[in-house]
């Protein structure tokens, strides 16, 4: 994996007081800005986002019961070329002592997984959906 940080995602305990901050802290056009119910994203360039999200999602996405102290407070995603390379990567993860959290799956958004490095720290590996 050659890394390349394309989403880092924090966990927030309020997320209308991080939106508001982060939107002034940023200074940043509103049709760079994209939420729903559960999130903010920050879009800076096709390449980079910066996602706000509740701590206890983090928690789950963690594979945590309870956002408890040592919750990873945030989640960096890599962006892959397509599936295979997200599962390649996944068994070099397992190689280097890391652990899976959630094995490549299919989604509405494409082909992800979760893994902990031997620190704690979770990513998420994402592959587009492939063009029909």
């Amino acid at each position: 994996m050659k890394p390349k940080i394309n989403i880092i995602t924090i966990g927030v305990d309020e997320l209308e007081r991080a939106f508001v901050f982060y939107r002034a802290l940023f200074d940043i056009e509103d049709d760079k800005i994209g939420a729903g119910e559960d999130h903010v994203a920050f879009f800076f360039d096709e390449d980079f986002s910066f996602v706000l999200f509740p701590r206890e999602q983090i928690a789950q996405t963690a594979g945590k019961p309870e956002a408890l102290e040592g919750t990873p407070g945030f989640v960096l995603s890599h962006q892959a070329e397509n599936a295979d390379e997200v599962d390649a990567i996944l068994e070099r993860v397992l190689i280097g002592g890391g652990s899976i959290i959630a094995a490549g799956t299919e989604t509405e958004w494409g082909y992800s997984a979760y893994f902990e490095d031997t620190e704690g720290n979770v990513w998420e590996l994402m592959a587009s959906p492939a063009a029909n």
